[in-house]
């Protein structure tokens, strides 16, 4: 991946799948649909959680093996593409992103059709994030 990537942050439980910590909660509808085509696409995918295998669940792997049985791509789980590392000198603890896309946002939590829209909206090109033809407001 290189820095002109648009990059997003994915949230694991609440996002991806129906909280059920530390065990893996059900499948979301149209998470692996969505993250499979922005991923296909050419967006950069951090799959961005607070699972850790310290202590007596081993829940990142849990979510990994979820990640992996379902076929859901990503580029990164938990850390900063390698092109940030290398920008801070370290793997920063907040992951670095275009885009955030959390179940614990000020509000609603969109469908995954509007998700994809937004995206597209706001960066259409994949591969150059100075491409915004959206203006904030």
């Amino acid at each position: 991946m290189k820095d002109e990537h648009v990059i997003l942050a994915v949230d694991f439980d609440g996002t991806i799948c129906t909280i059920s910590y530390p065990e893996v909660g059900r499948e979301r509808d149209g998470a692996k649909e969505f993250i499979n085509k922005m991923y296909d696409e050419g967006y950069a995918i951090i799959i961005n959680t607070c699972r850790t295998d310290g202590g007596e669940y081993p829940a990142a792997s849990m979510a990994k093996n979820f990640l992996e049985v379902r076929g859901i791509k990503y580029h990164a789980f938990n850390e900063n593409l390698e092109h940030i590392t290398e920008l801070y000198g370290c793997d920063t603890r907040k992951i670095s992103a275009d885009v955030y896309i959390d179940d614990k946002c000020l509000f609603e939590l969109p469908t995954w059709n509007e998700k994809y829209e937004m995206i597209k909206l706001k960066y259409p090109n994949p591969f150059d994030k100075n491409s915004k033809e959206y203006v904030n407001k």
